[in-house]
């Protein structure tokens, strides 16, 4: 037996879908009406949505309602599926309807008693603005909704003046605008102003100001400044643009922008940056990539007038050719000093004068430096080294803007050169013409035949012309007595010589005969009948980071040695502190030269041992390691002595080139009573290999003959004399040259003790009066035999 509750059930679901079949037929009727107001609802919501106040409020009351009615939709469609089976959900679905339909007509009751006129001023003002909008987007589908079908737009001035439909202006305005600009930003200067011509139209009116940047140009930043008038209609309730009237005018950023430079002047700043650019590279040596760097791949460059004969006058085309002028530059030129200027008529410098055209389709500019200088320093090993340029260039360079590049190039530059005296620009700087001007001098009257020496000296240098120094001529007269100058000079124009980069030119000194300084003249004396040169021996107070270098070719006019050339570098002997040379015998020049490394060096100390001689008690000694054949310089206290080169030491077991050689000072109080009521001041000796003895000699290895150690002492010398010291004591007096403070003696070629010895003092001579002069003078014995 059927479930009674299954039976019940199925009567109630027959019961129900005949109530459903009654109740959908209503339901449609109702439903029909209901999608009918909920497409007016969803019309007039749409041009709700940009209401304020009280219709905001209402809007939300209405957003909430049709909420709720979508929800009795949605319980309506449920229904409507169970209604089939269920009569009696039917009837509840029908009585909420009835209800939620008496809640949805006071909206609508509520909804009509809006002013809806009241909003469309806003939405015909957005509708400008969107347009607005689109045009910066650049976009024709950020454009177009918003124009009429009968759209018509009056373009008078900037940009694209024109009368065009919506299809014209969609096709040409809009497409010639989004393809010439890149980049576009707008705003109205105040704000628009809505007038209502009826109740469906308004009339707009503002002024707008776009800022463009041309595509082809992006440098080129535009503003445009339209008065408009814009008619909007509201069709088929949408606002929809009927009319546009655009009054447009260009202005430059600055009269828009308070401060803002003009876009010439950005763009002039740039196009002189870029030029300076390229002359700073020329003046400061850089490769010639970086020199070109600015020039298009096509670029010219033409050079007329007077330049260095390296470079050739002619037009050179493509950057190639370009970069090879301006390798030559970077290699011709060691060093370069550049400044860019324009001359006025009246003299007046200026800086480079920059003209700037700008246009959407063309930006050009043009530079002119019509007085651009440069100091060229011509490289060593180049033609006309030490050559000294003085280039005044006129310069024009014409650029083009590469959109492609997004930057200025030069397509053209023109150099008219013109060589100039350096001393036109440099009143007070010579820098062409090498010049030597005295800044000290000591002179003597040097008599051959006298048999004295003589020491001059001015600053650091001390030169001793030998006994019986003759001067000859070019002509073969020898000259006996005859006028000696020491002569120091400061330099102007005078650089390293060739290929010396490591060597800076000091200052120079010479020796002058008659105050003549030329190659012509030489210093020579006389052995056995035959005249041989006979050098000057010249001591420098120096670091052995100096040297010299030979310089004649000039002419001397007493004050000053003007011109002539370096010739060969001279060989120095070096010690601590002191650079000696031995081989000067022309009045020549010589150019001292600083180094930044060590040019000589100085023997090495050694430690020697050495004992009593001949009665002397040691009580210092210097000793050094020498090489005969190169020569040395031992520095001694205040005590000089120089080894000449190609020195031997003949002893009696054999000959030695290398040796230990030492100087070596002795009390004085061990010599006694000196000749003549003099006292010993100064007792020392000479030493090979720690022997003092008179068996030893320094002989020429070339000659065979005695070359002595050349001995200079830093001493006092009023009325000294000089003795040979042996087993016996003082045994002959030696020849000396005596200076200002200073003892010379030529000699001595054994190594055995001097005595130096000077007039006692006492109380009845403390008082005594001397005088000196520029000239010296030297003291020597008569025939009595020395060594030397």
């Amino acid at each position: 037996m059927a479930d009674m509750k299954t039976i019940g059930f199925a009567i109630v679901a027959i019961i129900l879908v005949i109530i459903a079949a009654i109740g959908f037929y209503e339901y449609s009727i109702t439903n029909s009406k209901y999608l009918s107001i909920n497409s007016q609802y969803q019309s007039l919501d749409s041009q709700y949505m940009s209401l304020q106040g009280n219709y905001t409020n209402l809007n939300k009351t209405y957003s909430q309602l049709a909420s709720e009615y979508k929800t009795l939709e949605g319980m309506y469609q449920t229904v409507l599926m169970y209604a089939q089976n269920n009569y009696t959900l039917y009837k509840q679905a029908e009585s909420n309807y009835t209800y939620y339909k008496m809640l949805y007509e006071q909206m609508l009751q509520q909804l009509s008693k809006l002013n809806v006129s009241g909003y469309r001023p806003g939405a015909a003002l957005a509708t400008v603005m969107q347009f607005y909008d689109g045009i910066a987007i650049e976009s024709p589908s950020d454009v177009l909704p918003f124009l009429a079908n009968n759209f018509t737009a009056y373009i008078m001035g900037q940009p694209f003046a024109g009368t065009y439909n919506l299809t014209s202006f969609n096709e040409t305005w809009l497409s010639d605008f989004f393809g010439t600009y890149e980049t576009v930003y707008f705003y109205t200067t105040a704000l628009p102003t809505v007038t209502q011509i009826n109740g469906n139209t308004f009339n707009i009116t503002d002024v707008v100001q776009y800022f463009v940047a041309p595509t082809s140009d992006p440098v080129y930043l535009q503003v445009f400044n339209a008065s408009n008038t814009i008619v909007v209609q509201f069709i088929h309730g949408v606002p929809e643009i009927t009319e546009l009237v655009w009054k447009g005018n260009e202005v430059s950023p600055s009269a828009v922008i308070a401060g803002y430079p003009s876009q010439h002047s950005l763009e002039a700043n740039q196009v002189l940056e870029e030029f300076l650019s390229q002359i700073n590279a020329l003046g400061a040596e850089f490769p010639a990539s970086v020199i070109s760097q600015n020039f298009a791949p096509n670029a010219q460059l033409i050079l007329m007038g007077q330049l260095p004969p390296v470079f050739k006058v002619g037009t050179y085309n493509g950057i190639n050719n370009i970069e090879k002028v301006f390798s030559t530059w970077d290699t011709y030129f060691i060093f370069a000093l550049t400044y860019v200027q324009n001359l006025l008529p009246n003299g007046t410098a200026v800086p480079p004068t920059v003209k700037v055209n700008l246009s959407p389709s063309n930006a050009t500019a043009e530079v002119i430096a019509n007085d651009t200088v440069f100091f060229g320093f011509v490289n060593q090993g180049e033609p006309n080294f030490p050559m000294i340029y003085d280039i005044h260039v006129d310069i024009m360079a014409y650029f083009v803007y590469n959109t492609s590049t997004a930057s200025w190039q030069i397509v053209k530059e023109i150099w008219n050169a013109t060589e100039v005296n350096a001393l036109s620009d440099t009143i007070y700087y010579n820098l062409n013409q090498p010049i030597m001007k005295v800044t000290g001098e000591d002179t003597v009257t040097v008599n051959a035949t006298s048999g004295q020496g003589y020491v001059l000296q001015v600053g650091n240098v001390m030169v001793i012309v030998k006994p019986h120094t003759y001067a000859e001529l070019a002509n073969g007269t020898m000259l006996p007595v005859y006028n000696f100058s020491l002569i120091t000079f400061s330099l102007e124009a005078v650089y390293p010589p060739a290929a010396q980069y490591n060597l800076t030119p000091l200052y120079a000194f010479a020796f002058a005969v008659n105050n003549q300084i030329t190659p012509t003249i030489s210093l020579v004396t006389i052995v056995n009948g035959k005249v041989e040169a006979q050098p000057a021996i010249t001591i420098v107070w120096a670091p052995d980071t100096w040297t010299s270098w030979t310089w004649f070719g000039g002419t001397f006019n007493g004050t000053a040695y003007i011109g002539g050339s370096y010739k060969f570098a001279d060989h120095w002997l070096y010690g601590n502190g002191v650079m000696i040379n031995v081989q000067f015998f022309k009045p020549v020049i010589w150019v001292f030269e600083s180094s930044a490394t060590p040019v000589g060096q100085p023997p090495k100390p050694v430690e020697v041992s050495v004992g009593t001689a001949y009665g002397l008690t040691p009580v210092n000694v210097y000793s050094y390691e020498i090489n005969g054949t190169q020569g040395g310089v031992a520095y001694a206290g205040d005590m000089i002595v120089v080894i000449q080169p190609n020195t031997k030491i003949v002893t009696p077991s054999g000959n030695l080139t290398e040796f230990n050689f030492s100087v070596v000072f002795y009390n004085p109080s061990n010599a006694g009573t000196a000749p003549n009521g003099q006292v010993p001041i100064l007792a020392f000796a000479y030493a090979i290999n720690g022997n003092v003895t008179f068996s030893y000699s320094a002989v020429n290895s070339i000659t065979g003959t005695a070359n002595p150690f050349i001995t200079i002492i830093l001493t006092p010398s009023q009325n000294v004399t000089m003795w040979t010291w042996g087993a016996k004591g003082y045994i002959f007096e030696d020849p000396i040259i005596v200076g200002n403070g200073v003892v010379i003696n030529l000699t001595f070629f054994k190594p055995v003790p001097w005595i130096l010895t000077a007039p006692e003092i006492t109380s009845s001579s403390s008082i005594m009066t001397s005088s000196t002069t520029t000239s010296t003078t030297s003291t020597s014995t008569s025939s009595s035999p020395y060594w030397g």
